[in-house]
């Protein structure tokens, strides 16, 4: 079922990723690492739950895990918008690192 809360398997990944915004926004990261931790588990290539753990993992200093979740997502859906901004910003980075290196 594509509901939000399927009738035998309990959260979707959509329920989940909600739930953990709501805990970020109480100052309960950890609460929402384990949220999408869950949706994770049914939907091993869910865009918005990547991304999300990506951002979740960075603030809680875990940077090898959200690069880790960053380059899942970046492989399961390159034309996510999500993906498209992070690129866009790895490039611009690149173009400045380029230009300071022209400039000694």
């Amino acid at each position: 079922s594509s509901g939000i809360n399927a009738e035998y398997g309990g959260p979707t990944p959509i329920l989940l990723n909600g739930q953990a915004v709501c805990a970020v926004l109480q100052d309960k990261p950890e609460q929402a690492e384990d949220l999408l931790q869950k949706a994770l588990d049914k939907d091993s290539a869910h865009t918005e739950t990547l991304v999300n753990l990506s951002v979740v993992s960075l603030y809680l200093g875990a940077q090898e895990s959200s690069k880790r979740y960053n380059s899942q997502v970046k492989d399961a859906h390159p034309d996510h918008i999500t993906v498209q901004r992070l690129t866009e910003k790895e490039q611009e980075i690149d173009d400045l690192a380029a230009a300071l290196i022209s400039n000694r």
